[in-house]
């Protein structure tokens, strides 16, 4: 199940109104997220800052990261939740306001 949902997601994340509306139809299903949690978003800004760098450094480049770090520098969003949607094949960080109704972006990576 969680494998279509990011398949659906990587389909769409260069459209982020089409994000928001599709988070809010899933957010309440069970066993969706693996993990959830709300951070400062200049906490999280300085974490994944740091990867996108080092990423930059050693060639290992997740997609979606550099979006993720630009638009949570301009961001004016207090706190950001990082909600994570595992999968067989692949698994989505998804980067939004505590509500959803606002989504920064997402990073794929391959499990």
């Amino acid at each position: 199940m969680n494998d279509l949902i990011i398949n659906d997601l990587y389909e769409i994340r260069n459209y982020l109104d089409q994000v928001v509306n599709y988070i809010k139809r899933i957010k309440d299903q069970k066993d969706i997220f693996s993990s959830s949690f709300s951070q400062t978003r200049e906490h999280l800004y300085e974490i994944y800052n740091d990867r996108f760098d080092y990423s930059i450094y050693s060639g290992n480049y997740f997609e979606g990261l550099p979006e993720v770090v630009k638009r949570m520098k301009y961001s004016d969003l207090k706190n950001v939740k990082l909600s994570v949607i595992d999968g067989d094949k692949k698994s989505c960080f998804i980067f939004s306001s505590e509500d959803f109704t606002v989504i920064l972006g997402m990073i794929f990576y391959d499990n």
